[in-house]
């Protein structure tokens, strides 16, 4: 690897989502963003021809993972998530994603905004009684939009 790339490479530590609460999440899962493409074929002279246009862009989605636990973060992100369920239009919240760094715990190396974001899923991983296995929970947000910071 270069040594001039290698300072443009993040490697983030943790990440974390603000908005009316927050939640610190250990695994960007991912960020997806799309446009579908329509094709369409027409009659011309030299006989068929093939083009596409752009056709409905997708919601943009972030997906975060995170060990479980028992405080306020949790309860924040499964009321977010009820009010999403529940079609309230509390649930579209400006939401702040921060990348963290190792060593840098209290600045940001990156951050977007998601605007009009929602709490589209919520999930948690299958666990056994007296397993020792951590308990993740994983976070899908939906947005309009994702503005980089």
């Amino acid at each position: 690897l270069d040594k001039n790339k290698r300072s443009e490479t993040l490697s983030a530590a943790t990440f974390k989502i603000e908005n009316q609460g927050s939640a610190v999440f250990s695994e960007l899962a991912g960020i997806s963003s799309e446009v579908e493409m329509a094709e369409y074929m027409e009659a011309g002279e030299k006989g068929p021809t093939f083009g596409r246009f752009l056709g409905k862009a997708k919601p943009p989605t972030v997906a975060l993972k995170r060990s479980m636990g028992n405080g306020p973060d949790t309860t924040w992100i499964w009321a977010w998530h009820a009010l999403t369920r529940s079609g309230s239009k509390d649930a579209y919240r400006d939401t702040t994603l921060s990348l963290y760094g190792a060593g840098s715990p209290d600045q940001p190396l990156k951050s977007y905004m998601l605007v009009n974001a929602v709490a589209a899923k919520v999930e948690i991983g299958g666990a056994k009684a007296g397993a020792s296995e951590v308990i993740i929970q994983t976070l899908t947000i939906q947005c309009d939009e994702i503005i980089e910071g």
